[in-house]
């Protein structure tokens, strides 16, 4: 049986793609997307990926229930329903772009300024809050949703991402909530517009 080539001890069992070579399931794992630039396409990391969304995604869940139960006991349980609204919907845009759980934090802190009775004139700092504020100002300055509301549960959104956040893993959030929900069908819909601005919109039937 073939030698994996870079331990030279375990048995080459995986076809990689990337070194055009069989590694051993291990030296796989280990050096994925490490030192091997592995292709978006190949298998083994689409299934790596897949598991480590799910097991973040239970991780969310769970810190979300403390963090909604931790909103109810300091009465600020109206929150809840546009949190898992904005929630929701920051997924949808997640699934177009590439950020980091800083960069969430940074574009939900913008819209809440954005919103804020002060006219703020700053330019969103990324595309992930262009496409909030285009998103949510216009229903706010329709009437359609309480400008209020709307702020504290940004605010508290990007709060409990803080807290969620690893300085080892800067996007276990972003992977957590894309574990929660997975990429919708490639179809058109309601949530999401491909142009590339105004990329996230919430469901018509909540709002």
């Amino acid at each position: 049986m073939e030698k994996c080539p870079i331990c030279a001890t375990r048995i080459a069992n995986r076809l990689c793609p990337a070194l055009g070579k069989r590694l051993c399931s291990i030296c796989c794992g280990e050096h994925r997307q490490r030192s091997i630039g592995c292709p978006s396409d190949c298998q083994y990391l689409i299934a790596a990926l897949r598991k480590q969304r799910e097991r973040l995604g239970r991780e969310l869940s769970k810190e979300w229930d403390r963090f909604t139960g931790y909103l109810r006991e300091r009465e600020e349980g109206h929150l809840i329903p546009m949190l898992e609204i904005l929630r929701e919907a920051l997924a949808n845009g997640i699934h177009k772009l590439d950020v980091t759980d800083d960069e969430v934090i940074v574009a939900l802190e913008y819209c809440a300024q954005r919103l804020s009775p002060i006219e703020l004139m700053e330019r969103p700092p990324n595309i992930l809050g262009r496409a909030l504020e285009e998103t949510l100002v216009p229903l706010v300055q329709s009437g359609r949703l309480d400008r209020e509301l709307v702020r504290e549960a940004l605010k508290a959104l990007a709060g409990f991402v803080e807290y969620f956040r690893q300085e080892s893993d800067d996007k276990r959030f972003v992977q957590g909530l894309l574990g929660l929900y997975p990429p919708p069908p490639k179809k058109s819909s309601p949530i999401i517009r491909p142009e590339g601005s105004g990329i996230i919109k919430p469901d018509e039937g909540l709002v």
